[in-house]
This record gives C-alpha cells, structure tokens and sequence, in this order.
C-alpha cells in the first residue's frame, strides 16, 4: 500500500459521503487500498479512513477546531498512532483555494494549490459541474504532481506524485479530506 506514483479517489452514491481509494499500478491495473465514508451535518470534522479489503481502521482525520475555515486536519496512521500530517486551508480566498501540507511536526511540505483564477471562479458563480484540478508543491513551491478531477456524475480524482518530496500518505488521505471539507 502507498507503493505507487498514481492514486485515484472516486466518491460513491451513497447516505453520506463514501470515498474508494485505489492504487495504479499499470495502465488499467488499479487496487482498491482504502475506502472512507463521511457522515452529513457534522460540525467538527472526524472521520476515518479503512483498509478496503479487511475492513480495519487505517486513518483517522479530526479537525482541530469547529466551524474555523483555517481548521487544520490532522492526518493519524490508526495503526500505529503516529501523526502523519495534517492539511490546513490557506489564506481564505473565493478566487483560488490552496491548502498547506503539513508533516508530523507541523512544518510545510507541500502545498495544494488550485490551477487557475479564471476556472476556480466560474466553479464558485456559474456551475461546480467544471471539473477541479490541482498543482501540488513541495515546500520551495516546485511542482511534484497533480490532482485532477475527471468529468463525471461523481467526485473522480486522479493523483499523480512525480517526486517523493511528500509523503503519499499525506497527498492521497489529503485529497479526501480536502474532497470532503470543500463538499464538491
């Protein structure tokens, strides 16, 4: 698990929000790794994250504060308690959304920047049927991947991480947390 360069993420119809995680491993060879299901009308975000196949807790996501728009997520590995990260929103801005990658001790990363004004306001004022698309960062602001949002009636993401500048843990789980604060 978190072996490859390539993850997508595609949110079920379901009660709540549910979230598959698979892992690409070759053109059309994709892995269920984890699955997530987020319930509706909660104030503080808390929702965990579940190894596909077995069923087991493998990531736990809590904001540290109620209804701040600067919330920081805290990312834990359930199996072994440790802190992997967490994923702050940045500079509130309805023109272009960023959020900072944090690692176990509270230091930037990386950043998930949104790809351009112009799109990201259409998407906030005319429809949020124009599909999301990311640039991700390492810590000096180079670019080491990319999350992209595919065309369909539901939430599909993929990720692609290009260098190992940032955990795929962090990215991968990330990106959920980042699908399901945004409601998308």
């Amino acid at each position: 698990m978190f072996e490859s360069s390539t993850y997508e993420v595609r949110q079920k119809v379901s009660i709540g929000t549910k979230y598959v995680v698979y892992e690409a491993e070759g053109p059309g060879d994709e892995t269920p790794i984890l699955s997530a299901k987020k319930k509706k009308f909660k104030l503080k975000e808390d929702f965990r994250l579940d190894d596909y196949e077995t069923g087991e807790e493998r990531f736990r996501v809590k904001a540290d504060s109620v209804l701040d728009v600067s919330a920081a997520y805290d990312i834990v590995d359930s199996q072994t308690g440790d802190r992997v990260g967490a994923v702050k929103r940045g500079a509130f801005s309805f023109a272009k959304h960023t959020y900072q990658l944090l690692d176990s001790n509270g230091s930037v990363v990386g950043r998930i920047v949104e790809d351009n004004v112009p799109m990201a306001v259409a998407r906030r004022f005319i429809t949020t049927l124009i599909p999301f698309s990311y640039r991700v960062e390492n810590a000096t602001g180079d670019s080491v991947g990319a999350i992209d949002e595919q065309f369909s009636l539901r939430d599909t993401y993929s990720i692609d991480l290009e260098r190992d500048d940032i955990d795929p843990r962090l990215l991968v789980v990330g990106a959920v947390v980042i699908d399901a604060i945004e409601e998308n």
